[in-house]
C-alpha cells in the first residue's frame, strides 16, 4: 500500500479515501486564503483524486477546499507527506497554516505537532494558470499537457519517534561485487546504528558522522545485479534504540563512453515511450490499476525504457518499474519555458528546488538511469542554458551516478550541450512539415533529418556522446482510417513509426528511440492552441486515452521485439 521506504516502528496510516470538498470559484487569490473557519462544505470528493476530473467541476478553475479529521493514536510529533497535489496549495491544521506549495506533482513532507487525539486537516487547491492569478509559475497556459486541479496522489500521516529518527537512507553502488555506501540523516548524532540486509540478521554498523549526516560503507552479503532482464531487489534496514527505516534499492551501474550507454558495464540501447501519468477520467490521479495496465502493455510493446514526461512520477509507479525491469528517465517540471519565465527570479528557484527535491525522493530507485528537467526550453539562448547549467549542477550536487540530459528542441542552436552525458533531442519529421507542406506522405524527410543532426553533433566534437531521440512521431486520430494513408490517419501514423524503427534499427550511432507518445492525452481547451490538437488531445498516442490500440501499435511491437533481439545477439 505504501512506497519505499518503510518506517516498521512508526504508526503510519493512509488518508485516502472521502473528503468534504467546497469548490470557492476564482474570486480571490491563493495567497490571500487564510480562513478556513467559514467555508461551507457542501460536497464530496475522493482523495486521490481531481476535482476537475469530475462531471460537476470538469473544466472549472479556481480554489478547492478539502476537509477532513484525522485521528491519531497519540498526540506528539508527525509527518504528513503529500506525495503530489496541483497546482498549489496551501495547508492548515486546526486552521493554522503549515505548509504552502507552488511545485505540482513534487512530493512534498511536512512536520506537524499534535496536541489532542485528533485534528482537522484542510488542503487547499489551486488549479488557476492564467497570468496574474496562478499561484505557480511551474505550470503556464502553453504547456502540452492539461493542468489539473486536486490531490493527485496518496496522503499519509506519520507518527515520529520521541527521541532520534531517520529522515531517508541514500543507497549507492560502488562496485558490482556488492559494495554500497549509505548515506543519511537520523537526528541523534552518534547513536549506535543497527545495519541488516534482505530481511536478515542486524549487526552493528561502523556510521561516520557529521552532525546529524551520516556514511556507511558497507557489503550487501549475497549481491544480485539489478537489469531489466533479472530486477533483482535488495532491502537494507538501519536500526536504533528509537526508530528503523527500511530502503529499497538495486545493484546496478549505468555510465556514458564512446557514444554508447552502458548499464553494469554492457551496452544497451533503450527502445520505449514517453508517458504521461493521465487518464481521461482521472486526470494525474491515476489508479494502480492503470499503472499496472499501462506496465502490462508496455511490456507487451517490448519496451525496456519510459520517459516519465513531463514532471515527478509517483513513488509507487518507480517501484512497479522497479520490480518490473523497466529503465527510466526521470524529469522535474518544465516545458517549452522561454525568456519571459527562465529570467525570472521565482522561477528558477522553484526549478532548483523541486529538481532537487526529485532527486532526494527518487534516488534509490534502480530503474532511474537518468535525470532530465525542463523540456525543450530556450537552451539555444544565454537564459535558458544559464538555468539548464543550474539545474544540471543541482542534480550532481544530490546524485552522481546517474545520466544527465535533456530534451531539446534547439539540437543545432544549443549552447548547453557539453553539460550533459547524454544528448537528447525532439524532432518531428514527416509530421510537423514546413519544407514540404505539399508532400501528403513525406516520410523520406525522417532519415534526410535525423542523418543532418547526427553529422552536425559530430563535427561539432560530440561524437564520443550518445545520442537517444526522446521525442518523434506522429498523430492519429483512434478509428479513423483512409486508403490515401494521409496525415491524421491511423495507416499513417502506422508508416510513420515503421519508418523511424527501420531507421533506428540500423544506426547504432543511437542508444535510444522514445516515440511520442503512449497514449493520446488531453491538452490545451482554448482556440489558441486547440486547433492544431483536434479534440483537445495530444493525439501522438500509439494507443488512444482509455488504453485501445491503434494500427501502429502491432508494428511498433514487431519492430520493438526485432530491435531488442539484434541487441541480444551482439
Amino acid at each position: 500500500m505504501y512506497a519505499y521506504p518503510f518506517y516498521p516502528q512508526r504508526n503510519t496510516s493512509s488518508l485516502d479515501g472521502f473528503w468534504q470538498f467546497a469548490f470557492l470559484g476564482s474570486d480571490s487569490p491563493l495567497d490571500d486564503f487564510v480562513n478556513t473557519k467559514s467555508i461551507v462544505y457542501d460536497d464530496i470528493m475522493q482523495v486521490p483524486g481531481c476535482f476537475d476530473a469530475t462531471c460537476k467541476y470538469i473544466g472549472k478553475r479556481g480554489l478547492a477546499v478539502y476537509k477532513r479529521m484525522v485521528n491519531v493514536s497519540a498526540p506528539g510529533r508527525y509527518r504528513l507527506i503529500l506525495h503530489a497535489i496541483g497546482l498549489a496549495g496551501k495547508v492548515f491544521c486546526n486552521g493554522k497554516e503549515i505548509f504552502y506549495t507552488r511545485s505540482p506533482w513534487a512530493q512534498h513532507i511536512v512536520e506537524l505537532e499534535v496536541s489532542g487525539e485528533s485534528f482537522e486537516l484542510v488542503i487547499v487547491v489551486d488549479n488557476r494558470i492564467k497570468p496574474g492569478e496562478a499561484a505557480t509559475v511551474l505550470f503556464q497556459p502553453n504547456y502540452d499537457f492539461y493542468g489539473y486541479g486536486g490531490i493527485y496522489r496518496t496522503v499519509e500521516l506519520e507518527k515520529l519517534p520521541e527521541s532520534g529518527h531517520f529522515d531517508r537512507v541514500r543507497v549507492e553502488t560502488l562496485d558490482l561485487n556488492g559494495k554500497v555506501r549509505l548515506s543519511g540523516c537520523y537526528s541523534c548524532p552518534g547513536e549506535k546504528i543497527q545495519i541488516a540486509f534482505d530481511n536478515g540478521d542486524f549487526s552493528e554498523a561502523t556510521a561516520d558522522f557529521s552532525g546529524e549526516n551520516f556514511v556507511i560503507e558497507t557489503q550487501v552479503p549475497s549481491p544480485e545485479l539489478w537489469s531489466p532482464e533479472n530486477p533483482a531487489l535488495h532491502t537494507v534496514t538501519l536500526k536504533t534504540a528509537g526508530d528503523e527505516i527500511c530502503e529499497q534499492f538495486g545493484l546496478r551501474t549505468v555510465e556514458a563512453k564512446n557514444g554508447k550507454i552502458y548499464l553494469n558495464g554492457e551496452e544497451i540501447r533503450l527502445i520505449g515511450y514517453n508517458r504521461h501519468d493521465m487518464h481521461p477520467q482521472f486526470g494525474p490521479a491515476v489508479p494502480d490499476g492503470v499503472w499496472i495496465e499501462d506496465l502490462q502493455l508496455l511490456k507487451d510493446l517490448n519496451c525496456n525504457f519510459i520517459r516519465g514526461s513531463h514532471y515527478q512520477q509517483s513513488q509507487r509507479f518507480l517501484d512497479l518499474c522497479d520490480k518490473l525491469g523497466f529503465l527510466v528517465w526521470e524529469e522535474s517540471l518544465g516545458w517549452g519555458n522561454r525568456q519571459s519565465t527562465v529570467g525570472d527570479d521565482e522561477f528558477i528557484k522553484l526549478q532548483i528546488e523541486q529538481t532537487g527535491n526529485m532527486v532526494k525522493a527518487s534516488g534509490n530507485h534502480p530503474s532511474i538511469i537518468m535525470w532530465g528537467f525542463l523540456n525543450e526550453v530556450n537552451d539555444c539562448e544565454e537564459s535558458g542554458d544559464a538555468l539548464v547549467r543550474k539545474l544540471a549542477e543541482t542534480v550532481r550536487a544530490n546524485d552522481t551516478t546517474r545520466l544527465v540530459t535533456l530534451a531539446s528542441m534547439y539540437i543545432k542552436t544549443s549552447l548547453s550541450l557539453d553539460v550533459f552525458d547524454v544528448i537528447s533531442f525532439n524532432t518531428y519529421p514527416a509530421w510537423y512539415e514546413r519544407e514540404n507542406p505539399d508532400d501528403p506522405h513525406p516520410l523520406w524527410r525522417i532519415q534526410e533529418v535525423l542523418d543532418d543532426i547526427v553529422a552536425q553533433l559530430d563535427a561539432d566534437g560530440y561524437a564520443d556522446k550518445p545520442l537517444v531521440i526522446s521525442e518523434i512521431g506522429a498523430g492519429a486520430i483512434y478509428g479513423w482510417h483512409d486508403r490515401m494513408r494521409s496525415f491524421w490517419s491511423e495507416e499513417y501514423q502506422a508508416d510513420h513509426l515503421s519508418e523511424v524503427c527501420g531507421y533506428f534499427k540500423t544506426h547504432p550511432r543511437f542508444s535510444g528511440l522514445v516515440f511520442w507518445q503512449f497514449t493520446d492525452g488531453k491538452t490545451y481547451s482554448a482556440s489558441a492552441g486547440v486547433l492544431g490538437r483536434p479534440r483537445s488531445f495530444n493525439n501522438k498516442g500509439t494507443l488512444n486515452e482509455y488504453r485501445k490500440p491503434k494500427l501502429a501499435y502491432d508494428i511498433v511491437k514487431q519492430e520493438f521485439a526485432t530491435i531488442g533481439s539484434s541487441r541480444r545477439t551482439q
